[in-house]
């Protein structure tokens, strides 16, 4: 089942560790979408503290980005709303499947206008821990940015997604990508429409990233892994969903949730 939802929402910038809950014939109508998988260096915690891994039934299955001490941000594509129970949060650890700690979701909440067909955007979800998480040096909260970035500028996106020699490293991984404007990005990824929902990144020669993780500039929140080119071929730019645009939204959900 897995290898076919890989076809078209791989991971657009570090690895590409796609974990979809979507149906496999809506995939297959996209058509093949390349081969390749590269990049990335081992990473410390401590480097990322906002990184988390996002558990499904036990095991690793997105990446996702701590907003406060019991929310995190992920792709709305990682998670299931009405099945809260069947994930987890494993935060402060390099590795997806030990260290740190693991804590239960109560509640998510996916952004009301997330679609896949025929245009993939507002991929974004809120998870509400059951407890709330121990503040320190490998478990930390990343402010939302602002502005997203110019063209050009180097930022840089994290997670447990695939290398060039493992599909489910060990370690966490992070690289550097380029801002890409969206007129350039939506003339490289051709048919698809590239709306101001998303932002895009690429890195000659890399593919970084793990769904649901960050997209960071300055130490702030820019973007959060949505998709990209099965096996990440080089040059071709990784799409994000746009934190800069949904900053309201994250900030009235997060209220909301918090408040439950």
């Amino acid at each position: 089942m897995f290898p076919t939802l890989l076809v078209l929402l791989s991971v657009a910038t570090l690895s590409c560790a796609l974990h979809l809950p979507v149906d496999p014939e809506f995939l297959l109508k996209k058509g093949p979408i390349n081969n390749r998988v590269i990049g990335g260096v081992d990473t410390p915690i401590e480097k990322i503290p906002w990184q988390v891994s996002v558990q499904r039934n036990g095991s690793p299955y997105c990446g996702g980005v701590i907003y406060s001490k019991n929310i995190i941000i992920t792709a709305a594509h990682c998670v299931d709303k009405d099945y809260p129970m069947i994930y987890g949060v494993r935060v402060g650890s390099s590795t997806s499947i030990n260290g740190g700690s693991v804590i239960k979701v109560a509640k998510i909440t996916v952004h009301d206008r997330f679609t896949l067909d025929p245009i993939i955007e507002y991929d974004i979800a809120l998870i509400l821990l059951s407890s709330p998480l121990e503040m320190g040096p490998t478990v930390k909260a990343i402010p939302l940015a602002e502005s997203v970035p110019d063209d050009g500028a180097s930022a840089i996106v994290s997670g447990w997604g695939w290398t060039t020699t493992e599909t489910n490293p060990l370690h966490l991984q992070s690289g550097n990508v380029t801002i890409l404007s969206r007129e350039k990005c939506a003339r490289v990824h051709g048919d698809r429409k590239i709306t101001k929902v998303t932002v895009c990144a690429a890195s000659p020669g890399s593919c970084h990233g793990d769904s649901g993780g960050p997209l960071v500039f300055n130490d702030e929140l820019v973007g959060i892994v949505s998709y990209g080119e099965f096996y990440c071929p080089p040059n071709i730019p990784g799409v994000y969903t746009n934190v800069v645009e949904l900053r309201k939204w994250i900030e009235e959900e997060a209220k909301n949730l918090s408040s439950i």
